[in-house]
């Protein structure tokens, strides 16, 4: 690979090229995979990251993988830990329920001779029969009516039927046992729950040591008064909440940040740039139209920017960001606003009824919601001003194509079951076959379904306008978890219940017995939905139909004149990582398997074999496929985990529902009643909060870092990546940075749109433009000015003088501004979408990586003053630019050639 020895040198890189090389896109492939950097060596000229990255091992311990973030370790580490739960339910309780159901005989023998007559000569006129096996069918009947109209759908002796609940449900005592099974494995599960808490608490505190971020120190707060309220009002009430809850500490808020609403500039904005498009293609005579509509959204947009400019404008959002100085006074914020389901229910019903609640917030009559804050980088500013109007019916659209989905699911699953039930009236051969082709159907249209659905999702999400990539994400995990098990389960159980139901055009008492235990019914139904969750989705992420036909584009890259090279560097990336679609999986099958548990114990193995195999696939695809994952914070794994907490209330409300249904005993129906009653309490007292308490001194010992202390190291913050604070606090930040070894440094409440001098917002215009162009060309732009702040901030670390640099700021401030202008759309842009990057070579002089780890890290804390992400730019090499016609930086030396 040959470098440019100084600006301006021409490469061998043309990012433009047509047709592409193959080399460049395999090395840009390697760079952009997961791996360890190679000693001495090359670089992507294209995003400059390492090519020789040499694999990770599959069996790479879990905090290893922490350079990707904390929700990457944190993932695989819940799989493994529910992996274990699985384990210990398939000894507590499958082992001996399946041996008991095996053991068991209640189920009919093909060899039945009444079932056999009546098959042959009818039931009406030879009933009762004077014969042995007649006492079976007395056991289930009470008369030869209900006899003649239900011997067909007693269970049928098959291997399914063998390992289930209905092969013992004659029998008291085992049944008994099963109850007493449930009551266990629920208090086991709720106790390795706030385990499986605790665990994870360790893993996310292991790495948060090392890796500090603003929202470690910061909430979001939602539903704030729209326009009637400012920073000091807002200050003032959070802080006499505070005291109110807990007296003997005291709050400090630091830094609020609000969200202001730009969507009506930036729609605008946009809007005025069809328009020239239109301008400019047209050769019709509406040019004067098109003239004056585009003259009427400029005098709208420059009234906006006057105001932004002034200081006068205050149209705020509900959505704000509070700061605190130490994550323990956050912490306790958040355990005091943190709400069972219970409360929250409560809390809305007085919310309707205008009562306050003790626990709540409430500023100006408002009860504001908290929440532990997003990365700055995941907020989607743009998307915080959206009217609630407009969010609400592009939610009910989502939910409108998800219910039609549903439906569409059940119409054909009750289609197959009618076509099942008729063949098995009309014909008496094949019927073992035809079972098993009808069951294995249903699981096949439940796994395609369950696809679509997360199709539609997933394409859905980014219209409903979430405040941040966090929520957007944990809805989409929880919709997925939500909808799939409906589909996996509860259609499964309606549509066999309503099949029964009108095979027989009325309601009988055993209907729901019929539904489980008849031939094709929900016990060999749910036993192939098991399998094909446990091995179909699993081989189904591996073989990736998409991967494979990317695969095919690749082999013919060269001979592809239409791609130029970033073009092809960017279809040899491997397909993006999605943990949303991971965390769905993993609670789905956790919900299923034990939702299936009572009634075939053998869905636990199932699961057990399902999530094994998914954990292992999904670390080979992160570890050899799929390209480096962004920034993945913890707080997905915090939601999920509360979802997963509901899981013994699926196991006990199935095993209620059976031993109701087949007239199990009242000492089992006692026992489950209290399984119930515990898996409930999560509603009410859930684990987090039980594990709260259990844990409550275990970190008393730990360092309290304050957040004035690590300000001048933090990557990024809430107020540089706000479009409408961030000038200012971009100039704030460096003359902090420029202070920090001179004196105190200086933090108080933003003053957000007070500026002492006019000038133009370049965020707000790389936040109009980013939605309008093409965003290769936006990745060329972003990393080469990132790039140039770094360089600037570097040469500013090595000034003997900064006092006389920060009066040179004063004194030059044309100088600063268009230091300032230089930020870009990344600024703005969400972590997910800066990977990975391109810039033109031809720009740039880097030199490779020959620094001790230590100055890697202090130049690190030096130059993050962009908002840019540490891991997905750990192996970035260290780049110059000169700086021509900038009068800040003429006393600067040129840098060595020993120098990173």
């Amino acid at each position: 690979m040959n470098y440019p020895k100084y600006i301006g040198e021409a490469s061998e890189f043309d990012p433009l090229q047509k047709p592409p090389k193959l080399q460049y896109a395999l090395q840009h492939q390697l760079a952009t995979s997961c791996g360890q950097n190679g000693k001495n060596s090359d670089y992507c000229q294209c995003c400059g990251l390492c090519i020789n990255n040499m694999p990770l091992p599959l069996n790479i311990e879990i905090l290893n993988l922490a350079f990707l973030g904390q929700g990457v370790p944190l993932f695989f580490n819940l799989m493994i830990l529910v992996i274990l739960l699985h384990f210990v339910l398939f000894f507590i309780f499958t082992v001996p329920n399946v041996s008991q159901n095996y053991v068991a005989n209640n189920c009919l023998l093909d060899t039945n001779y009444a079932y056999k007559f009546w098959k042959q000569n009818g039931c009406e006129g030879n009933c009762p029969l004077k014969h042995e096996d007649y006492q079976y069918f007395e056991n289930f009947f009470l008369d030869c009516k209900t006899i003649c109209q239900h011997y067909s759908d007693v269970c049928m002796q098959s291997q399914t039927t063998r390992i289930s609940y209905v092969n013992k449900q004659l029998e008291g005592e085992s049944k008994l046992i099963q109850s007493s099974l449930i009551l266990c494995s629920v208090i086991i599960i709720k106790i390795l729950m706030v385990l499986i808490r605790e665990k994870q608490r360790k893993i996310e505190y292991a790495i948060d040591k090392e890796l500090l971020s603003p929202s470690d120190f910061t909430a979001i707060l939602n539903n704030l008064p729209k326009n009637h309220y400012n920073e000091k009002e807002l200050k003032t009430a959070l802080e006499e909440y505070c005291k109110e809850f807990d007296p003997r500490n005291n709050y400090e808020v630091v830094k609020i940040n609000i969200a202001y609403d730009i969507v009506q500039f930036v729609d605008k904005g946009r809007q005025k740039i069809q328009l020239e498009k239109q301008l400019e293609s047209s050769t019709c005579p509406n040019k004067e139209k098109l003239l004056k509509q585009i003259n009427e959204i400029s005098n709208q947009q420059q009234i906006i920017e006057v105001e932004i400019e002034n200081g006068s404008y205050n149209k705020t959002t509900p959505i704000a960001f509070i700061t605190f100085q130490t994550k323990k006074q956050l912490q306790n914020l958040l355990e005091q606003t943190k709400l069972s389901y219970w409360e929250a229910f409560m809390m809305a019903i007085k919310s309707i009824i205008k009562k306050k609640d003790r626990r709540g917030f409430y500023f100006k009559q408002h009860y504001i919601e908290i929440s532990r804050a997003p990365e700055p980088d995941d907020v989607f500013w743009e998307n915080c001003g959206t009217d609630e109007n407009t969010q609400l019916k592009r939610r009910i659209l989502s939910w409108f194509v998800i219910v039609f989905l549903l439906a569409l699911s059940l119409c054909t699953l009750y289609g197959l079951n009618v076509f099942q039930n008729h063949f098995f009236s009309k014909s008496e051969s094949n019927q073992f076959l035809m079972k098993t082709m009808a069951s294995l159907s249903k699981s096949l249209i439940i796994t395609l379904v369950d696809g679509l659905i997360y199709y539609f999702i997933t394409l859905l999400a980014n219209q409903e306008r979430h405040v941040t990539k966090t929520q957007q994400d944990t809805s989409v995990a929880e919709k997925l978890s939500y909808v799939q098990f409906i589909n996996s389960c509860l259609l499964l159980i309606i549509m066999n219940v309503i099949g029964t139901y009108y095979e027989y055009s009325k309601q009988d008492e055993q209907l729901f017995n019929f539904a489980v235990q008849q031939q094709g019914g929900i016990v060999d139904d749910i036993l192939y939905v098991s399998a094909a969750n446990a091995i179909l989705v699993p081989l189904s992420a591996y073989f990736n139909l998409l991967y494979i036909v990317q695969k095919f584009k690749q082999m013919r890259i060269e001979k592809n004149t239409n791609l130029n090279q970033i073009e092809a560097n960017k279809l040899f990336e491997g397909p993006s990582v999605q943990f949303y679609d991971q965390y769905s999986y993993l609670c789905k099958t956790t919900w299923l398997t034990l939702f299936f548990a009572p009634l075939i114990p053998i869905s636990i193995l199932f699961g057990l074999i399902g999530l094994i195999l998914y954990y292992w696939i999904q670390k080979y695809l992160l570890l050899r496929r799929n390209r480096k994952p962004p920034f993945q914070s913890s707080h997905l794994d915090r939601e999920m985990l509360n979802l997963l907490d509901l899981s013994p209330l699926l196991l006990s409300t199935m095993q209620f529902l059976i031993d109701y249904s087949f007239h199990s005993s009242q000492l089992c129906q006692t026992i489950n009643v209290a399984s119930l009653a515990i898996s409930g309490l999560e509603l009410i007292i859930p684990s987090c909060r039980i594990h709260r308490i259990l844990y409550k001194d275990v970190y008393e010992e730990e360092v309290q870092v304050r957040y004035e202390e690590i300000y001048s190291k933090l990557p990024t913050d809430y107020d540089r990546t706000n479009p409408l604070t961030q000038q200012v606090a971009m100039q704030e930040f460096v003359k902090n940075k420029l202070r920090r070894n001179t004196g105190p440094l200086l933090l108080e409440l933003s003053q957000n749109l007070n500026v002492n001098k006019p000038k133009r917002n370049r965020a707000l215009q790389d936040l109009i433009y980013k939605g309008i162009c093409d965003p290769k060309k936006i990745r060329m732009k972003i990393l080469k000015q990132k790039l140039q702040l770094i360089v600037k901030m570097r040469q500013i670390r090595n000034l003997k003088n900064p006092i006389g640099l920060e009066m040179s700021f004063q004194e030059n401030q044309v100088v600063f501004d268009k230091f300032e202008s230089k930020q870009s759309s990344e600024l703005n842009s969400p972590t997910y979408l800066k990977t990975p990057e391109y810039n033109f070579s031809s720009i740039i002089n880097f030199q490779p990586q020959t620094v001790s780890y230590q100055q890697q890290i202090e130049m690190l804390d030096m130059t993050s003053t962009a908002s840019q992400n540490k891991s997905a730019y750990l192996d970035t090499p260290k780049y110059y630019f000169n700086s021509k016609n900038n009068l800040l930086f003429k006393s600067i030396k040129k840098c060595k050639n020993s120098q990173v």
